[in-house]
């Protein structure tokens, strides 16, 4: 199988936790609310002398201004509240106190507290709302470039089915001549007609994945036994597998599954074609079925080089087209695929489909 540990995406680094459980990151967020909030009663301490109350109150409006636009709700709201806090700490009689000395001072607390939760609220709200439309601008751009990409893809390869049609009629033809080439030219033949069919099975391929990806391949679902798939498949590729023992372990507790037979064959013949393809003659493979969950798991396994890096990693690039149509088979069936190596060395590629509720007995019958 071709060289690749798990085809599953990478899992987001999780944010340290603290003791609460709550994201180190929150905490300091709130932290950096009050270090604003400091730092602007620290420059407005040293500008009393030249400065009107009015205009300190405003530079702390300021800071809880940026604190909502940089920080968030949560921290806006500390630092609408220790804003008023340092103000009359600071900069209203008496100093240094929380007494107040005017009641008219209380007006001035109730206002500037309401201007600055008000403000911090809206600063905070404008910025949401920025961040999710750039989220959304950049969920569209995403999805019309994929789309893009699929309308090309399935395009060119329309276009090129005549045209790598008549070569391969013309190279087999010339494979098949009578009376034969003279040996050179009969090898360049043959091999040309195997190279052209290569690459029309390869066009036929891409012209199959853009259809799975876009929703245009209609899926003929059926309850059946996944038995036999799986004989279907080594029948077809026995040429392919006479070199390789097999080795087949399906669960016996494997209930009927509701699959489209044609698509899924593809799957495992893929999954054993790229196994024998490349791994070294006279390996085993290895073919697995079990109920794990509210799901059946099929796997493929063998003993040669294993996936590289970047194959587990999830990079489709690396993955070959066969695995992409298998992952696009799979996924438009409800289940998800995933390549790894062994722990013993190896690779293997594992999908699992819905276990779902099959139709009763009696159903089956009077639907026959």
């Amino acid at each position: 199988m071709k060289p690749t540990n798990t085809h599953t995406l990478p899992a987001p680094t999780a944010l340290p936790t603290c003791r609460s459980g709550t994201p180190c990151r929150r905490l300091w967020n709130y932290a950096g609310a009050v270090l604003v909030c400091l730092v602007a009663g620290g420059i407005a301490r040293l500008m009393v002398q030249w400065v009107d109350p009015a205009n300190i109150v405003m530079l702390f409006l300021l800071a809880v201004f940026l604190v909502a636009w940089l920080l968030g709700r949560g921290p806006a709201l500390l630092a609408a509240f220790l804003a008023v806090a340092l103000f009359d700490f600071f900069f209203i009689q008496p100093h240094f106190s929380f007494a107040v000395a005017d009641a008219q001072h209380l007006i001035t607390f109730a206002v500037m507290l309401a201007v600055a939760l008000v403000t911090g609220q809206l600063a905070a709200v404008a910025r949401e709302r920025l961040r999710y439309m750039e989220m959304v601008q950049e969920t569209r751009m995403q999805a019309e470039a994929e789309r893009l990409r699929h309308s090309i893809l399935a395009s060119l390869s329309h276009d090129l089915r005549t045209p790598l049609a008549a070569l391969v009629g013309l190279a087999d033809t010339l494979a098949l001549a009578q009376p034969p080439l003279p040996p050179p030219h009969d090898e360049t033949a043959r091999a040309l007609r195997d190279q052209s069919k290569s690459l029309a099975e390869m066009v036929n391929n891409l012209l199959e994945l853009a259809r799975l990806t876009q929703g245009r391949q209609p899926l003929n679902r059926e309850w059946q036994p996944l038995e036999e798939i799986v004989g279907a498949a080594i029948q077809r590729l026995g040429p392919v597998l006479k070199t390789h023992p097999l080795s087949i372990a399906l669960a016996p507790d494997l209930p009927l599954l509701e699959f489209d037979a044609v698509l899924l064959e593809r799957v495992l013949g893929n999954l054993l074609d790229n196994a024998a393809k490349h791994t070294p003659p006279g390996t085993p493979i290895v073919i697995e079925a079990r109920v794990r969950g509210e799901v059946a798991e099929v796997s493929v396994g063998d003993s040669g080089p294993g996936f590289s890096p970047e194959a587990t990693s999830g990079a489709a690039a690396h993955n070959g087209l066969g695995l992409s149509i298998c992952q696009a088979i799979v996924a438009a069936h409800g289940g998800k695929l995933r390549v790894e190596n062994g722990p013993d060395g190896g690779a293997r590629v594992t999908f699992t489909l819905p276990l779902g509720t099959p139709p009763p007995i009696g159903e089956e019958a009077e639907a026959a």
